[in-house]
């Protein structure tokens, strides 16, 4: 006669009937669902510590854009304050996707683990006041959440990926070391998030004109190329300058950030690149100077 065999469930493995609802059986689960990035339940029943660096300066940044590092094609978090204060953050695909939802202001059907950490924080009463990016070591940012809790402020250590997708979610104010904007690493990259796409080759960050970028340089509304919003390589007489419309690359024509990055990739960095713009209302041909590509970073 065949023996039967019961089927092996998380229960009976337990030595419970199943459909018990043991506490003891549970503990364990219901812990590891509240385990998420920042384990702010955890830190709600420490003592108040800072971690970050009270003694150096912050600066106030926003999440510019989410990009791809040319170099690795890893996801970038963008954060500025201008164009001229950039800090790239290299940031997982799960990150990417929920500041981009957040951003762009998707609701998924179903809560995603960022949005259940901002609910979560609101249910428990808190409030996150802001989250800091405050150490570079070993090619890794390193941040903390700021948590007000019964009145009393907590730092929770933090991805900075995490602490960003979660500061978009609650509205939360970003803050970054000021050494670390002034010391930061020279990435290229390309965005196409939302409809205005911006890139960042030879020195250069392109994107195609606002309509206040328009009123700001005082470029006319039907003008075609892609605006400079920053240049860090060497001016001279006939350099790229902020506020120059670019028409075309080495005689190629460009309207998208994708069009100038496509008209550079694959160009030796030890040669100048000739490019025609508009400046102060006038058409004129200007030079990119020969350029080192920056390095690499892992």
């Amino acid at each position: 006669m065949r023996r039967r065999t019961r089927r092996r469930t998380p229960e009976r493995d337990a030595g419970l009937r199943p459909g018990s609802t043991d506490r003891n059986f549970l503990l364990p689960l219901l812990a590891t669902a509240v385990l998420l990035p920042g384990a702010f339940l955890a830190a709600a029943s420490l003592d108040a510590q800072i971690i970050s660096d009270e003694d150096q300066s912050y600066l106030d940044v926003e999440v510019a854009t989410i990009g791809m590092d040319l170099r690795t094609g890893a996801p970038l978090a963008i954060l500025h304050a201008d164009w001229e204060q950039v800090v790239p953050i290299w940031i997982g695909e799960v990150e990417a996707q929920a500041i981009a939802r957040a951003r762009e202001g998707i609701e998924l059907p179903r809560p995603q683990t960022h949005e259940l950490l901002a609910s979560l924080v609101e249910v428990l009463g808190a409030t996150v006041e802001e989250v800091r990016v405050h150490d570079l070591r070993d090619n890794t940012y390193f941040g903390v959440i700021r948590v007000r809790v019964n009145g009393e402020l907590r730092e929770i250590d933090s991805r900075p990926s995490d602490a960003l997708a979660l500061a978009v979610r609650t509205a939360a104010r970003i803050r970054v070391a000021t050494r670390l904007v002034e010391e930061f690493p020279d990435v290229e990259f390309i965005s196409a998030e939302g409809d205005r796409g911006i890139a960042r080759i030879r020195g250069l960050t392109v994107s195609t004109p606002s309509p206040s970028d328009r009123e700001r340089f005082g470029l006319e509304s039907n003008a075609r190329g892609v605006l400079v919003l920053h240049s860090d390589t060497p001016v001279g007489a006939r350099g790229a300058r902020q506020g120059d419309l670019v028409l075309a690359v080495e005689g190629l024509e460009v309207e998208t950030a994708a069009d100038f990055l496509e008209a550079l990739v694959g160009r030796s960095a030890d040669v100048s690149i000739g490019m025609r713009v508009i400046r102060d209302g006038e058409v004129r041909e200007i030079e990119v100077p020969s350029r080192r590509p920056p390095g690499r970073v892992s």
